[in-house]
């Protein structure tokens, strides 16, 4: 027997609703793989901006402080500056420079010490000195500070505003370590995103949530402004002509070789000369003529400038603390004087004839002039002097009565002219300072860390 079969009308409805039924839960399932996607992905974009931010966080404050380093360098390179490490104009002023702000370098040895400020006026806690610039918006704001904590307002608006502070070291860390040599000191400046709301605190080392900070260091050394102290008072690489007029030629300084005059070529002895040498060297053995050194062929005026100061005269010239003070033809004393007092442990490159029109000395015993004169020495002005150092590459030194303590280097042939008298006094605590405590501060090559 045949069974009953369900009429085709009432099989459709069944099949449709089937049918709807299986589409529903792949859009379903569909949906639900959509969000999952979604949900990762949106997650991975949340993950990837907030290791962003941080990435731009911390390369913001290590560019910061590698700006500090720079800052420092070129500020340990620079003169006198005020409260805000802005240069000074004016030469009467009392403000110091950077590099007598916040080193201290011994005359004798070279040696460098980081100084310190008495943090709360006892006697009891010492802190480092700590120069600091923040970013405005549009430029940098900086403190000097010469005894105590740096002040910075914070700037106003949104930001972004990093900010540096600096910090010197005369000793490695690790005591095991050897110390430093002479003329070296390690510079450490710490980047930061913003300025700590703590008066006085600059990228202090307790971070606030959200901030960045980071610390690079580097040694610096003084390449002296000197190579050597010159032998004698009065240096000549050519031929010394006295003339008519006087020179007073003195090393008297006990421990020296005593020489007062040294020349490549003959000398003029006699009534012109009034020499005084070290005790027990007779005055005329002072006199040293014909030097083989300096009467070498092969010493040329540029030879004879790279051995005096250890550098070529363009290297020289460009060097990060050469002063360069041009005139046409004549370069006035006071110009110099001034110039000299502005900028403490520096060259200066003079681009012409110096005149010493002043009564005022150019340079004293404890801040010490090196003039580079790129012409000829003449003294308008009866009694002027100089406390430091002559190089002349022009070949007279005229005009009336002047005295340079230190000594003075001719790099060719001399003539003394004018009435005189020219004195020379050989200062060897004069040259030791100009030595060990002038020139330029650089990085030692292999120094620089970041870690």
């Amino acid at each position: 027997m045949t069974p009953a079969r369900r009429p085709a009308t009432l099989r459709a409805p069944l099949r449709a609703g089937q049918r709807g039924a299986a589409a529903l839960v792949v859009v379903l399932l569909l949906l639900l793989v959509v969000a999952l996607v979604a949900g990762y992905t949106g997650r991975n974009l949340i993950f990837e901006q907030r290791t962003s931010a941080n990435q731009y966080r911390s390369t913001q404050a290590l560019e910061a402080a590698e700006a500090g380093i720079e800052w420092a360098l070129t500020m340990l390179n620079a003169g006198r500056v005020d409260a805000q490490c802005q240069p000074h104009v004016d030469a009467s002023t009392t403000d110091t420079a950077f590099r007598q702000r916040y080193l201290q370098i011994a005359a004798d040895t070279g040696l460098v010490t980081a100084l310190k400020y008495d943090k709360d006026a006892d006697g009891t806690a010492e802190e480092p000195l700590r120069p600091a610039c923040v970013f405005d918006g549009s430029d940098w704001r900086c403190s000097c500070p010469a005894a105590a904590a740096p002040a910075l307002a914070e700037p106003a608006g949104a930001g972004p505003f990093p900010a540096f502070r600096v910090r010197f070291h005369d000793a490695p860390d690790n005591p095991a370590e050897p110390p430093y040599p002479a003329g070296v000191v390690r510079v450490e400046a710490t980047g930061c995103t913003r300025l700590d709301t703590t008066p006085g605190q600059v990228c202090a080392d307790a971070t606030s949530p959200g901030d960045a900070q980071a610390r690079v260091t580097v040694l610096a050394a003084l390449k002296g402004a000197l190579a050597a102290p010159p032998a004698a008072a009065l240096s000549v690489r050519g031929e010394l002509d006295v003339g008519a007029s006087l020179l007073r030629a003195i090393n008297s300084v006990h421990g020296t070789t005593g020489i007062t005059v040294l020349t490549g070529d003959a000398a003029l002895q006699g009534t012109p000369l009034l020499l005084a040498s070290a005790p027990g060297t007779p005055t005329e053995a002072s006199v040293v003529e014909n030097d083989p050194r300096l009467s070498d062929p092969s010493l040329t005026p540029d030879r004879m400038f790279t051995g005096v100061f250890g550098a070529g005269r363009d290297t020289y010239r460009q060097q990060p603390a050469a002063v360069e003070l041009t005139c046409s033809p004549t370069c006035s004393g006071a110009a110099v004087r001034d110039l000299v007092r502005l900028d403490p442990g520096r060259v200066v490159w003079i681009g012409g004839n110096l005149d010493l029109d002043t009564p005022e000395p150019i340079g004293t015993a404890a801040e010490p002039a090196l003039l580079v004169v790129n012409g000829d020495l003449t003294a308008s002005q009866a009694g002027a002097v100089v406390n430091g150092v002559v190089y002349l590459t022009g070949a007279q030194w005229g005009g009336v009565a002047a005295t340079v303590r230190g000594a003075v280097v001719a790099e060719s042939a001399l003539t003394l002219a004018g009435t005189g008298p020219h004195t020379v006094e050989y200062d060897a605590a004069t040259l030791s300072r100009l030595h060990k405590t002038h020139g330029s501060f650089v990085r030692v090559p292999g120094s620089w860390r970041d870690f």
